[in-house]
């Protein structure tokens, strides 16, 4: 049984039915289908008949299950180890303190676009710079290449195809800048830095100019004084240039989204806009 929905790789919502638990409680399911697993030895299998109970917390898997699957189930010295029907053993975990057997099967979206190398079409499929089955099995046809197997169309997805051949729309070429000086300024921390500094500063934090370009450095021993180099840079550069810092871009670090600093940025009439991790453009 199964409370994430997005772990299932197939799923049957018609399903419809009830779980009872020990104490005589019940939980709706929602639907029944299929999970993919990644083993310890980097092969793939599916968990078939997972029912998806949407209340719960925490997944659970039957022992009894695993054995009418043909798996085999071993209990000995606080440890349970499960073997698939070849002998290979799938997991081994111990028993906690409240005689729990907490199993980590890994059980992620992403495991599903792994490839098996085991298998001879995506060995192929790798030796031939990420071929598509269709042209590997035309050229296995016609003969193009001697010495090739006899390939067989797989279902597994290659992990590097789904990365590499995914796109984004393009940026525009054209971005507003600012107008004048403090218009715009953006800013950013980066660190832990090591060695610390001889003072202790581990991060350093920068705010730049959208229109002249100029750039302010400050060192810092915690995220947390931030807000603070952030007043003593307000006073220094609205006092030196005449201007009012009007607008400031930083990133969602938690360094910038306290309620603190929000408040101060509304007190001083400053729009703090947000962007998205990852998108220097």
């Amino acid at each position: 049984m199964c409370g994430m929905k997005e772990a299932f790789v197939d799923i049957d919502e018609s399903y419809k039915g009830n779980i009872t638990f020990g104490d005589l409680s019940q939980r709706p399911v929602e639907g029944r289908g299929r999970i993919l697993i990644e083993l310890k030895n980097d092969e793939q299998e599916f968990i078939s008949e997972v029912f998806y109970v949407p209340d719960m917390k925490n997944n659970i898997l039957s022992l009894g299950h695993f054995l009418e699957k043909g798996f085999e189930v071993q209990m000995k010295d606080k440890n349970l180890k499960i073997f698939d029907e070849f002998g290979v053993a799938i997991a081994s975990v111990k028993m906690t303190k409240n005689r729990m057997f907490p199993l980590d099967l890994s059980i992620y979206l992403s495991k599903c676009f792994k490839a098996e190398i085991f298998n001879m079409m995506n060995l192929w499929h790798l030796r031939y710079g990420h071929l598509n089955c269709g042209s590997l099995m035309l050229m296995e046809k016609i003969k193009m290449v001697l010495g090739t197997p006899k390939l067989e169309h797989t279902s597994r997805m290659c992990e590097v195809c789904i990365m590499g051949k995914q796109h984004r729309k393009p940026f525009l070429k054209k971005s507003s800048r600012a107008s004048q000086s403090l218009d715009l300024v953006y800013s950013d921390v980066c660190g832990p830095i090591l060695p610390t500094l001889i003072g202790g500063s581990r991060y350093f934090l920068t705010f730049i100019d959208g229109f002249s370009g100029k750039t302010w450095v400050y060192v810092l021993k915690e995220k947390k004084e931030v807000l603070g180099k952030f007043k003593e840079f307000k006073n220094l550069v609205e006092k030196q240039s005449e201007c009012k810092l009007k607008c400031l871009r930083t990133d969602k670090g938690g360094e910038y989204v306290s309620r603190d600093f929000d408040d101060y940025c509304k007190e001083n009439g400053i729009v703090h806009q947000l962007t998205m991790p990852q998108t220097p453009q």
